[in-house]
């Protein structure tokens, strides 16, 4: 479900980056800095890291999102590349993710496939509330558990992945998670069908019934992406903060995960 998406792949960018090597560090800056991820809105990312150590996540997470959706999605070429890159630079740390790609090629499989779904699942907006869903998901998480901080996110994540803590019904049952499931289980059935009781016992049988919920609407642009314009401004305001934001795009390749 959508709740589930937007932990998991916070989480363990956030993970990742706690114990990030030299190496890997240096790759992500270099990655960041190419025009192949400019429709992953790196600069958006930055701005989650410098967050204040005390402040909600949520306004640079919306932010990013936000810049994310107004782009034109990422060409297979540009996922290749970064693809390569990381498997080149960061094998260590997409190992701890339990991804143990035979070189570029496996992960570029994987992005390639999962891409494009996680992108519009992320960029599902509730009309009636004027914001993307991702924001709402989170700020529901946050009623529940009290502020979600830069410092405090990987807790409040491991232990909702755990079983320890829980999304508030109201977030797991919502039209965005409907939608988010719908469309998950529309590109990838036959993962998403090994869910369908469990979620039918949380959330009533309509919660499956493959429609997207009236108000819900994609923003995903389908213009095609820039690749002008330099983030060298913004990657120079923090180079170890930032290896921590871009890691979270790792995770994109972890979408059979999610929605399992």
């Amino acid at each position: 479900m959508l709740s589930k998406s937007v932990f998991l792949l916070a989480g363990a960018g956030f993970a990742v980056a706690q114990s990030i090597s030299s190496q890997c560090s240096s790759t992500l800056v270099t990655i960041a800095g190419s025009p192949d991820s400019a429709c992953l809105n790196p600069s958006g990312i930055v701005q989650i890291a410098l967050t204040n150590s005390n402040s909600s996540i949520i306004p640079a997470v919306d932010s990013w999102l936000t810049g994310l959706c107004a782009l034109g999605p990422c060409s297979n070429s540009s996922l290749q590349a970064v693809a390569t890159n990381l498997t080149g630079g960061c094998s260590s740390e997409l190992a701890s993710l339990g991804l143990t790609p035979n070189g570029s090629t496996n992960l570029t499989v994987y992005l390639e496939e999962a891409y494009p779904t996680l992108r519009q699942v992320l960029c599902l907006k509730d009309t009636s509330a004027n914001e993307l869903c991702a924001t709402e998901e989170l700020t529901g998480v946050q009623n529940s558990t009290g502020t979600l901080t830069i410092n405090n996110f990987i807790s409040v994540v491991g232990q909702i992945v755990s079983g320890s803590g829980s999304i508030p019904q109201s977030v797991t049952c919502s039209n965005c998670s409907k939608a988010g499931y719908t469309i998950a289980d529309q590109n990838f059935p036959a993962l998403v069908s090994n869910t369908t009781s469990t979620v039918q016992q949380t959330c009533g049988s309509s919660f499956t019934d493959g429609q997207v919920p009236s108000g819900i609407e994609e923003t995903a642009s389908n213009s095609s992406s820039s690749s002008g314009g330099s983030t060298g401004g913004a990657v120079s305001l923090s180079v170890n903060s930032l290896s921590m934001g871009v890691t979270m795009l790792v995770v994109v390749s972890s979408v059979f995960a999610i929605f399992a």
